[in-house]
């Protein structure tokens, strides 16, 4: 940290290539999820443009350079300065939102948390390209986390939270109505304001606020919950006396006829936008 702190201070413009880096359990253990590692990032700067962010460039060139000279891969050997997995899809995804919703690979709760977009998401958080908290409002609610604990991998006590199996295959509610994706959206926002204001409060991560108060009803934690529960449930027309695993496979199997015959459905969005 007095590293970056020390380039900053001698050239400002280092800002644009020194990025806070999410390794996941920061998500969890930090008050707002926020990184604690930096790193260096020329994305796709040529090497004549690298060149002139004098001292990152310089900590490359000595640290880094001498490793990748024997690489075997030529892409990483001739382009020694750039990080060696790139992410363009997602860098692309991310760059027009104010922000983006991240989940850690593997923790406790597996809590979805806003994270600035300037946050690069490393390979052991899951990102969900959306700054909607309608799409929040949903990735939260029991809905999916009932669908979630269906699909995760397990790591002794913590979920190991795959987007190919727990986001990708997740249906979303497919005809909700106007007036219920502003309530969720906006008992989202409440939901993500109380946990800001709690976190900085007791300089706790969303793990530590979770274990406190999720399971005490009278909790403003579990009041909120159940609320945003609730709207949800609204949103796919389902009832609280129903077998919901079973009605998300039904849902699933549905959206999987209409993709393979060319039909619409609707994802990780709010249909009315």
């Amino acid at each position: 940290m007095k590293q970056v702190d020390d380039w900053l201070k001698a050239d400002s413009k280092n800002s644009e290539v020194l990025k806070l880096f999410s390794m996941g359990a920061n998500l969890a253990q930090n008050p707002h999820g926020k990184p604690e590692r930096w790193i260096i990032d020329f994305n796709d700067l040529a090497l004549e443009d690298a060149v002139e962010y004098t001292l990152p460039f310089q900590h490359i060139k000595t640290n880094v350079k001498p490793e990748r000279d024997t690489n075997r891969r030529d892409t990483r050997r001739l382009n020694w300065w750039k990080l060696g997995e790139n992410a363009p899809k997602m860098r692309k995804a991310i760059s027009s939102l104010s922000s983006y919703f991240a989940v850690p690979e593997v923790s406790k709760w597996a809590v979805f948390i806003p994270c600035p977009a300037d946050w690069l998401p490393g390979n052991k958080t899951k990102a969900a390209i959306s700054d909607d908290f309608y799409v929040l409002g949903v990735l939260t609610s029991n809905v999916h986390r009932t669908w979630m604990h269906a699909q995760k991998s397990t790591l002794g006590t913590t979920i190991a939270y795959t987007h190919n199996t727990c986001f990708e295959t997740f249906p979303f509610p497919q005809s909700p109505t106007a007036n219920l994706i502003e309530q969720i959206r906006n008992v989202a926002i409440e939901l993500h304001q109380y946990r800001t204001q709690q976190m900085e409060k007791k300089q706790w991560g969303i793990t530590q606020l979770y274990n406190q108060f999720f399971h005490e009803p009278s909790s403003q934690l579990a009041k909120l919950h159940i609320k945003l529960d609730d709207l949800v449930l609204k949103a796919y027309g389902f009832s609280k006396t129903d077998d919901l695993l079973q009605k998300l496979l039904t849902l699933n199997l549905e959206l999987a006829e209409k993709e393979t015959r060319g039909e619409a459905i609707i994802g990780p969005w709010a249909p009315h936008n």
